[in-house]
């Protein structure tokens, strides 16, 4: 009997030392609950990953479904005039958009524009598209940008990807087009040297523009191919070129 007592009582002992062991290295060790507590984290990443994403694919879905991407109608017999009204295509931009009213090249339900309007501040603007709510919408600023920015190419191209996250958050679904900013006379250039940057920032633009999977549309040749293409301040082209501006514009979206 006493033998009996005397082995559970030694088993006891060795079961509770094992217990104090084990405690003791889980305790003592840092490495297992480093591993242990990064892989919970990296699951729990992951998961929140696959979370968002579902919830990226149904908002997608969601705006296919409410906002429609609308095919262009390529109908090469019409003008500029009608082809921008019968696909209700929205130009935005500065004075240069205004001469496309001004001119009577299209209507002025197809344009937007304020002299002096940039990128960074065509908010006012934007409320105005969503009224409309175009099929295909085009971004014609640059001239009064360079002047802000006066050669920092990074600001620039930061107020305009930002500008277009916000149109196509606010707009979604619809055709977005970007226009490289036009030059400028060498006289305009001589009394402003920040007119020097624009092709440094239309590299830039056609960069973002291909991020974005966005359209650069380059109508410079307009302007380099004639003699004496512009007004008194050397920056405003005359009269003809806002027909074959908005020629060039329509040809290339089509």
């Amino acid at each position: 009997m006493k033998k009996t007592i005397h082995l559970i009582l030694s088993l006891l002992i060795c079961i509770i030392i094992s217990l104090f062991m084990s405690s003791f290295i889980i305790k003592n060790n840092p490495f297992k609950f480093s591993q242990d507590s990064k892989r919970l984290k990296e699951t729990e990443t992951f998961f929140n990953n696959e979370e968002n994403k579902d919830i990226i694919k149904i908002k997608e879905e969601i705006d296919k479904v409410n906002n429609p991407k609308i095919e262009l109608i390529p109908d090469d017999n019409l003008a500029p005039k009608d082809y921008f009204q019968q696909n209700k295509i929205l130009i935005m931009g500065d004075s240069l958009v205004e001469g496309l009213e001004a001119y009577g090249v299209l209507y002025s339900s197809n344009t937007i524009w304020k002299r002096g309007e940039r990128i960074d501040n065509m908010q006012e603007q934007l409320e105005q598209a969503v009224s409309y709510n175009p099929n295909a919408i085009i971004l014609a600023y640059g001239l009064n940008d360079i002047r802000l920015w006066n050669g920092n190419v990074d600001g620039y191209i930061n107020a305009y990807s930002n500008s277009l996250d916000t149109i196509i958050n606010t707009l979604p679904n619809k055709e977005i087009y970007v226009c490289a900013i036009l030059p400028v006379s060498n006289e305009a250039t001589a009394k402003d040297s920040s007119f020097q940057y624009i092709a440094l920032f239309n590299e830039r633009l056609k960069q973002l523009c291909n991020e974005k999977n966005i359209q650069l549309i380059d109508s410079s040749y307009l302007l380099k191919n004639v003699d004496n293409p512009y007004g008194p301040d050397g920056i405003h082209p005359k009269a003809f070129f806002y027909q074959e501006w908005a020629n060039d514009i329509m040809n290339k979206m089509r």
